[in-house]
């Protein structure tokens, strides 16, 4: 995908009051990015029969694509992701992820660090749970992590202490694939000490975040941050974590979209 319609992209998900919900549903109506930004607000309100994106919310569109603020910001943020090798993977790219189909709260882009390769699996496992484990907890998210690797499947987890550490620990150490969907910016590493496992993803498998470059860390990311563990995951597995902890939020979203839980206490 070329330069501008990448930009679309950014700008377009820079227009608060317009989140993925609606952002998807303009794309849907539209078509593509080049046609939310050529109709005039008129004719997308006239294609929004359903009223999904709404009145209020084209409105914002029409002025958003058109402010100048906006697409300078739009441009800082690709020519940053440029800059640091993050790839941004819009909803048109062929390495946009299968499984975010049909699911209309998924980000329309992505900022990847390594290779994206959600695609090339028929079976993928989310390994997630308790970040002060027991050693047993640890043995089994070892466990758990190679016989999906096993099985030629990948591992999606989050790249927090405990659990997640040892899913995409013992994926890389089988020569298996796995993906880190963090709660910032791709260009950051959290928690900083897992600076070494970073590194290492990017080289043999990939960072993934709906956040661009620089975005730090903030406490409500992170259950937004586990839709998307649950959407690319065909099973997640949940170590040691109780249902009141921060795993529940992806349990529910894994219900949400059709995506078995097997709970491992």
């Amino acid at each position: 995908m070329d330069y501008e319609k990448k930009l679309k992209y950014i700008i377009l998900t820079l227009i608060k009051g317009v989140g993925c919900v609606s952002q998807n549903a303009l794309l849907d109506i539209c078509g593509n990015i080049e046609t939310c930004f050529t109709l005039s607000k008129e004719e997308i309100h006239e294609r929004d029969t359903l009223g999904k994106v709404g009145e209020h919310r084209i409105h914002l569109v029409s002025q958003g694509r058109e402010n100048k603020q906006i697409r300078l910001e739009a441009e800082a943020i690709l020519k940053d992701s440029i800059d640091k090798g993050i790839a941004v993977i819009t909803r048109e790219d062929n390495e946009y992820p299968k499984r975010f189909l049909g699911l209309g709260d998924m980000p329309i882009a992505l900022y990847v660090k390594g290779k994206l390769k959600i695609n090339d699996t028929s079976y993928s496992a989310g390994v997630i749970g308790a970040r002060r484990c027991t050693q047993e907890g640890k043995r089994t998210a070892i466990e758990t992590t190679v016989k999906a690797v096993n099985k030629n499947g990948l591992v999606v987890s989050g790249m927090a202490k405990g659990i997640d550490s040892y899913a995409h620990t013992a994926a890389l150490k089988t020569n298996g694939y796995t993906i880190a969907v963090l709660g910032n910016g791709p260009d950051i590493c959290y928690p900083p000490e897992h600076q070494s496992l970073y590194e290492e993803l990017i080289k043999r498998g990939c960072i993934l975040s709906e956040y661009p470059p620089g975005t730090k860390a903030r406490s409500y990311m992170f259950p937004l941050r586990n839709r998307i563990i649950a959407a690319l995951s065909d099973e997640v597995f949940v170590i040691e974590a109780g249902r009141n902890s921060g795993t529940q939020t992806t349990v529910e979203n894994c219900e949400k979209y059709g995506r078995k839980v097997v709970r491992i206490t």
